[in-house]
């Protein structure tokens, strides 16, 4: 057996990485709302701690976090940037992108490789492929940030273009289940444009950097590619669209179509 794996959350996507880890020959222990951090952190010495909490959960998990670990973490949360992690001092943390999703009574669904960096992206790369599900590892932390944004912006456009899409049916004789990834780029694409052009404007705030906005546009459709039928508006739609407008008027920037939208709910 090689030396144990933390997971930090068993929920749906954790239960995916903890299945391809025993699959690895790696033990497998879980850290739940029960489990005492201290007496775990005595009895073994892991390879890897995977945070896999919900990203309303994500800075209380890195807290808790021991301070023997902090050399060894690994995150795979949607709307994650290296803001949300560097007040914790990690040592050398190790990123993966997802892209694969699990639903309760599903089997996971891929859309495209999930890419990862860190000393231990090679591991996660390597265990979900003992699963069927593909993820390769990056070169560096450039290309690192731009696969964090490209997953942000197909996340947060979708899923609040989603709403708007919504809620202009509500006036409607009926109102129907939802867009889909491909209703989106075909029949609403001045709407995903002006959502992605906010979410960009977001993006470059919390990161500090720049970005090609046609190279992440071809990568957002790569991945509507992966599945046509993926719906839009998911059950976290609205808080995302919450939190993009407080984290915009924590900087004072203007999101006029996320405002809008907001605004018409």
């Amino acid at each position: 057996m090689k030396k144990p794996i933390v997971v930090l959350g068993i929920g749906e996507l954790g239960s995916v990485f903890s299945r391809a880890f025993l699959k690895n020959n790696h033990a497998v222990y879980p850290i739940t709302r029960s489990t005492d951090i201290d007496e775990l952190k005595a009895s073994i010495d892991p390879e890897l701690i995977l945070v896999c909490t919900a990203e309303g959960d994500l800075q209380s998990a890195l807290s808790s976090i021991p301070t023997e670990w902090k050399d060894r973490v690994a995150m795979m949360q949607n709307e994650l940037l290296p803001r949300d992690w560097e007040p914790h001092n990690f040592t050398n943390p190790t990123v993966i992108s997802v892209w694969f999703e699990k639903k309760k009574g599903i089997d996971s669904k891929v859309l495209i490789s999930s890419p990862a960096y860190g000393p231990k992206a090679q591991i996660l790369a390597d265990s979900l492929a003992l699963i069927d599900i593909p993820a390769h590892a990056v070169a560096n932390e450039d290309e690192l940030l731009f696969e964090l944004v490209l997953k942000n912006l197909y996340i947060l456009t979708t899923n609040i273009a989603g709403l708007a899409i919504h809620s202009s049916l509500l006036g409607g004789l009926a109102v129907e289940t939802g867009a889909n990834v491909d209703d989106l780029r075909n029949n609403h694409l001045a709407l995903m444009r002006d959502v992605s052009k906010d979410v960009l404007t977001l993006q470059a705030q919390l990161t500090g950097q720049s970005f090609d906005e046609n190279q992440l546009e071809q990568g957002m459709i790569k991945a509507f590619e992966g599945d046509l039928k993926h719906g839009c508006m998911g059950r976290s739609a609205p808080s995302r669209l919450d939190r993009a407008l407080d984290q915009a008027n924590e900087f004072n920037l203007e999101v006029p179509t996320l405002q809008k939208i907001k605004d018409s709910l």
